[in-house]
């Protein structure tokens, strides 16, 4: 498989040869009127109402096609395809700056794998194909207050009464700017049990009453506090059997913990080799200094391997043999180089760094850049987290390794 253009890989088979120019002649004409917009990032400080809608449009359209995610079933939304498929969908949609799990905000590409693995045949139908065809958005619900990165540690109680169960409590930092048709939401149904032994996931509509979004504005962008005051939620919408959430968590933790991979370049290293040939200081360009070239070499090397890195895990991840630690590995790697990478661009760019600019996309700002060194440390759990995962999986201090778990196509 060809990872990083769109000519033919000799090594591809005359069907994937064929679908590959399928989805480019497709997106041709389905990103027409994309020409001059500017994409936010996931976290986003920026409010861009367009943008958002031409988005929200596109993914319902490869929803459609059956495309957002094209190796599921048929029956759930997805086109049954091959690996080799959805590598050309990505790749192809990649030279538009934009990958499959962040066509617009939802969070379905985390839920999905958790209600493939563990919904029932009848909750699949119900749920999946409306999800999976980006009919409906969904956000996250798993951080409280008190518990912070420690999941487990849930207040959010839901108490069965007949055919329902009663929600009460509160969620933190999640969501985006747009509000959700639904929310995926570890809730504590059993206060009295052993933790991890007392939660089970809850798929509420979002609209349901006695919830209660209030807008949180921090340095990445809106984040929103959720409140549930006594909202009455179907029996029928618990995935994964009561009081075990925490296996079905571990599957979606997984992917939130960088299991799912990539096969996206980093846009914003390219154009900052392009900044730096064109712009002059006394006549001469930035990449003659030579400081700055070995800046830009150091940020190029480590770019290089988290890109290894992320390739590896989005193949474990499909053939469903995931790697023992190389999501954890990945992301605590990945946010460490995300902060050294912050005080190199100030190094380079001095004050410049920290002037915002509003014609480029949100990733590729060199201020959005500087800002999320330090500011996306926190997001799905700690540093702190992500050592003990990989200590875990290791068997550091233990007599026994943690398995990494299977999180489905």
């Amino acid at each position: 498989m060809d990872f990083n253009t769109r000519t033919t890989d000799k090594a591809d088979s005359p069907e994937i040869i064929a679908f590959r120019e399928e989805v480019h002649e497709w997106l041709v004409e389905n990103m027409k009127g994309s020409e001059d917009l500017v994409w936010t990032a996931s976290w986003s400080t920026r409010e861009d109402e367009a943008e958002y809608e031409f988005r929200r449009e596109l993914g319902r359209k490869l929803g459609a096609k059956n495309w957002l995610f094209p190796m599921y079933p048929s029956m759930y939304g997805g086109a049954g395809l091959s690996f080799e498929h959805q590598v050309v969908l990505e790749t192809e949609l990649d030279h538009y700056g934009l990958s499959l799990a962040h066509v617009f905000y939802t969070l379905a590409r985390l839920v999905a794998p958790c209600m493939l693995q563990w919904a029932t045949e009848e909750q699949k139908l119900a749920f999946m194909p409306p999800l999976l065809r980006a009919e409906v958005a969904c956000w996250q619900l798993l951080t409280e207050p008190q518990g912070g990165s420690d999941v487990a540690n849930s207040h959010t109680y839901a108490v069965r009464d007949g055919d329902h169960y009663v929600v009460n409590g509160q969620k933190t930092m999640v969501g985006s700017t747009h509000l959700p048709d639904y929310v995926w939401a570890l809730v504590n149904t059993a206060p009295d049990a052993p933790k991890h032994e007392n939660l089970s996931w809850l798929w509420i509509p979002g609209d349901s009453p006695g919830i209660t979004y209030n807008p949180l504005y921090l340095m990445m962008g809106q984040k929103n506090m959720v409140f549930f005051d006594n909202v009455r939620v179907p029996a029928f919408n618990l995935i994964g059997g009561e009081n075990n959430g925490w296996k079905v968590a571990n599957t979606h933790l997984e992917l939130e913990h960088g299991g799912e991979g990539s096969v996206s370049d980093d846009p914003g290293l390219t154009r900052l080799v392009e900044y730096c040939e064109n712009m002059k200081l006394d006549g001469k360009s930035l990449m003659d200094d030579e400081s700055v070239r070995d800046i830009i070499a150091d940020i190029y090397i480590e770019g290089h391997t988290g890109r290894l890195f992320s390739h590896r895990n989005f193949f474990f991840r499909y053939i469903r043999e995931p790697h023992q630690y190389g999501g954890v590995q990945f992301r605590y790697y990945h946010r460490m180089v995300r902060l050294r990478n912050a005080e190199r661009l100030q190094q380079i760019l001095g004050y410049d760094a920290l002037v915002p600019e509003m014609s480029v996309d949100e990733s590729t700002d060199f201020e959005y850049m500087v800002r999320s060194g330090p500011g996306q440390l926190h997001g799905g759990g700690t540093l702190d987290t992500d050592r003990l995962i990989f200590a875990r999986r290791l068997g550091l201090g233990r007599p026994h390794r943690e398995e990494a778990p299977t999180t489905t196509v």
